[in-house]
């Protein structure tokens, strides 16, 4: 009678913690099918990102529309055009010399 009780103990027991290690290891493959989900969005941002920035580095007729029409029929002169901006003064070293 004892034989039969402790063989059934055990074999409740056996089937928990498969039962137990089964779940756990459940958890453990959803939480890493989480994290590619997440890893996967991250990188379907950052695909559609460089795709706006490619197309932006690579409109060659937003570059043509944004130039002066003046400039594009010009003959190229010899003489290099005027910087837009007026060149930095030269900063003042404060070193005190040794």
């Amino acid at each position: 009678m004892f034989f039969r009780f402790g063989s059934a103990l055990v074999l409740v027991v056996l089937i928990s913690l498969i039962g137990t290690a089964l779940e756990k290891r459940n958890l453990e493959m959803r939480r890493e099918i989480s994290r590619q989900h997440y890893r996967e969005d991250v990188l379907l941002e950052q695909h559609a990102s460089l795709r706006v920035q490619a197309q932006q580095l690579g409109a060659p007729a937003r570059v043509i529309e944004a130039l002066d029409p003046a400039e594009l029929t010009a003959e190229p002169s010899s003489k290099p055009k005027a910087p837009a901006r007026p060149a930095k003064p030269a900063r003042k070293s404060n070193a005190k010399s040794r």
